[in-house]
């Protein structure tokens, strides 16, 4: 970070960036005078375009290329038309990589005259961002492109911009067709994301060569391709002492304190157990040949102590700095062995979870006798960032990442119920480590989640943008800039009044748990169905409105009907199980539909 610091106030000297700039450091950029100025509250009274040219240098690399076919995927889809003929009114786009005039992956947007746009970067990913940002400030119809008013100096504050897809309980990444999913990957990228996570799950397999073992590290494959070649790197997560369903019995571990919240699968190792640490590197060599004969190039492993994971044996105990920080040293010098320049990432997920086990001072102790063999510490926990890093360093001063759970909370199934915009929620915890963190990885369980992943996609990207007018601008180029201002005021509600729960009563009558208060179900729906009537066909069928909406139905009409489904309900749990492919899913993340 000290680095990027240097380059601007070198910048700002040489008059590189634009003269609006009042400080220095973050708020530099974040205060340059057109990204304060201009953005999709402004009204966007420029000229439509139907047909765009792309003019690129040899220097501009593959991915710019690539970039430009994104760009062009995500018009054709939203308006039906083909940007890439000749007739019409045409735009130009003129990209230019300009490497040391500005950070990594920042980028400049002019715009010279009414029919030109120039796209400067300092790389190919600023040149990915900045098609994303030119996308995201636009209008996009059935008549064609009208640029938004945006221009100047944008660079991301947080190195670390990572998302974290969860590949199982044959959820949507799990089982979808697997172009939904590099779709998606590549409109992610767009809004920032430089990082893609995944988990190779052992627990549901005999071992490596078990079948079906093969086809999830296909899978896992091809959507790590597609972040690579959306300009993420790529990065495998691991629980330490991870276990195949075959693990023997002998060398299973104990189910670690506090197992409400941790969790265990049952077939996790003891690292204690005379042969359990042999085995464990084992597997862990196998998995990491198993991506490399794939032609995965690994940029970072993220070890993992729980959930699942972990072990209770007094030998372990306390994992977090005991039996789990010994293992991650061995799984580190493995990894640097077989992949020369791999990153590590420890995640600290449930340390000290409900009392101090002694888990967050062990590890700072550690690493404050020894040099630290990791790269980056990733915090969090399901409800409130941990106490221990709001009034200590974190340990060996590493830089730190955050994990925001973003799919499941106070809601079941996950994502059973559509959309589940939390912006408030997240802006309070983002305030709380914004100053700390050098990024982070957002969870996510399926699509229904989609705001929300924008939404910590931006405060990675520059930290003080607040929630809302990420909200705004997400709403402004996926919905309707017309209606941006009632659908806010929809979300807003829709947040007030989230958690919506398929009740555990017993009984033959299915019934689902509604927040006892409401702060105006009705009206939300009502906000949301004028704006559907005034959306396009293309706009009101696709599935980020779909979910939206049917979120606000299933508010309005459970708690009409007491928590008891109808048709209606049932109706969209359905849709939804076809939107997010979860016929067969675990009930989890299926919708529940009878």
């Amino acid at each position: 970070m000290n680095n990027r610091r240097d380059f601007l106030k070198k910048s700002a000297l040489a008059g590189i960036l634009l003269s609006g700039a009042t400080g220095m450091g973050s708020n530099l950029v974040a205060r340059d005078k057109s990204e304060f100025k201009h953005g999709p509250e402004s009204p966007n009274t420029g000229k439509t375009f139907n047909s765009i040219t792309f003019i690129t240098s040899e220097s501009s690399g593959v991915l710019a290329v690539k970039a430009t076919r994104i760009f062009f995927r995500i018009l054709t889809e939203r308006t039906g038309l083909d940007f890439s003929g000749n007739g019409g009114n045409r735009l130009t786009i003129r990209l230019r990589i300009l490497a040391q005039t500005m950070p990594p992956e920042a980028f400049r947007i002019e715009k010279p005259e009414e029919n030109s746009i120039i796209l400067s970067a300092s790389d190919s990913n600023g040149i990915l961002y900045g098609l994303g940002k030119l996308l995201h400030t636009s209008v996009v119809t059935e008549t064609g492109f009208t640029p938004g008013e945006w221009q100047g100096l944008s660079v991301p504050e947080k190195p670390q911009r990572n998302i974290y897809f969860a590949t199982h309980f044959h959820n949507f990444y799990h089982t979808a067709p697997v172009e939904k999913v590099t779709n998606y990957i590549e409109e992610l990228a767009l809004w920032g994301y430089n990082n893609i996570e995944v988990w190779f799950d052992m627990h549901g397999f005999e071992g490596i060569n078990d079948p079906k073992a093969v086809v999830m590290l296909d899978r896992l494959t091809i959507i790590l391709r597609a972040g690579k070649d959306a300009g993420m790197k790529i990065s495998i997560c691991m629980l330490a002492n991870e276990g195949y369903n075959s693990s023997p019995k002998e060398l299973r571990a104990k189910p670690p304190k506090q197992i409400r919240l941790r969790g265990c699968y049952g077939v996790e190792i003891c690292p204690s157990q005379p042969g359990g640490t042999e085995l464990i590197i084992k597997q862990v060599e196998e998995e990491l040949d198993a991506f490399s004969l794939r032609g995965v190039l690994i940029d970072f492993i993220v070890v993992w102590p729980y959930d699942q994971g972990g072990c209770g044996c007094d030998r372990c105990t306390p994992w977090g700095s005991n039996g789990y920080l010994k293992l991650s040293k061995k799984i580190a010098e493995l990894a640097h062995q077989k992949i020369p320049g791999v990153r590590i990432i420890l995640s600290t997920w449930l340390f000290d979870c409900v009392e101090d086990e002694g888990e967050w001072t062990g590890v700072a102790k550690v690493f404050k006798e020894e040099k630290p063999w990791v790269d980056y510490i990733q915090a969090d926990s399901h409800e409130a960032f941990p106490k221990y890093l709001k009034n200590n360093p974190v340990p060996g001063n590493l830089p730190l990442l955050n994990f925001p759970e973003i799919s499941m909370w106070e809601s079941w199934p996950w994502g059973g119920f559509g959309a589940n915009p939390l912006p408030n929620r997240f802006q309070r915890l983002w305030d709380e480590v914004r100053d700390m963190a050098a990024g982070g990885a957002p969870y996510s369980e399926g699509i229904f989640e989609d705001i929300n992943k924008v939404i910590y996609s931006q405060f990675y990207w520059s930290g003080r943008k607040s929630a809302t007018e990420t909200l705004r601008e997400y709403i402004s180029f996926e919905f309707s800039h017309d209606d941006a201002d009632a659908i806010v005021e929809a979300i807003t509600i829709l947040e007030k009044n989230h958690g919506l729960s398929l009740s555990n009563e017993a009984g033959s009558v299915k019934k689902f748990k509604v927040p006892k208060d409401d702060y105006g179900a009705e009206r939300a729906y009502a906000l949301l169905k004028s704006a559907d009537q005034k959306l396009s066909d293309i706009t009101k069928k696709r599935w980020r409105w779909r979910i939206l909406i049917l979120r606000a139905m299933f508010d309005f009409e459970l708690r009409k009907g007491n928590g008891i489904p109808n048709e209606a309900v049932e109706e969209g749990f359905r849709e939804l199980s076809t939107m997010y492919y979860a016929q067969y899913a675990d009930d989890s993340v299926r919708p529940p539909a009878n």
